[in-house]
């Protein structure tokens, strides 16, 4: 009866040793993963005063981008991306030196592809005053299942009080994507 009760003993031993050494690779990996951010191209686009009459909100720019994760996976030897999300959206104006941003009311972006609608990612319902620079507020939403296609879209939406105070007005769009990457 004491052979059996060792060997019980010894068997209850081995399954929860071996139950917590997988739970254990999980939390390994999940430790092992780690962020990783992507500049996007910066935006650079102008704005003609002429095409925007007082209205509800309209496209202000649109870009087709691509992200080639096989590379960036490639590059830091990874066994995939799990997810991603966009961590700044900043709107600036380039030019003219005297411009800001007092004819704009709010403005929101969004990205989208071919298989996939439109998801907003950010938006400023307001616009400080005399501010030449814009950084959106986040959505943090999933975007991985847009980005890991051929192609996604990225849309500035925008509310225009005209009028522009110059005939054309540069602005940039910037955009970095933080993606959790997860090593070999």
């Amino acid at each position: 009866m004491e052979k059996f009760y060792t060997r019980f003993t010894i068997l209850t031993i081995l399954v929860i040793l071996l139950g917590s050494a997988f739970s254990s690779c999980e939390k390994i990996e999940d430790l092992a993963s780690f962020d990783i951010t992507y500049a996007n191209p910066d935006l650079t686009f102008n704005l003609d005063s002429m095409a925007y009459q007082p209205k509800s909100e309209t496209i202000l720019y649109q870009k087709t981008l691509s992200i080639n994760l096989d590379s960036i996976i490639n590059k830091h030897e990874l066994d995939g991306v799990e997810n991603a999300k966009f961590e700044t959206v900043l709107l600036k104006i380039e030019s003219p030196d005297n411009v800001n941003f007092n004819w704009l009311t709010s403005g929101r972006v969004t990205v989208s592809s071919l298989d996939l609608s439109e998801t907003e990612i950010a938006s400023t319902p307001s616009i400080p005053n005399n501010s030449r620079s814009i950084e959106f507020i986040l959505t943090n939403k999933e975007i991985l299942s847009t980005i890991k296609g051929d192609s996604f879209t990225l849309k500035l939406y925008g509310n225009v009080s005209p009028p522009i105070p110059v005939k054309t007005l540069q602005l940039v769009l910037e955009s970095k994507i933080k993606m959790k990457v997860m090593p070999l």
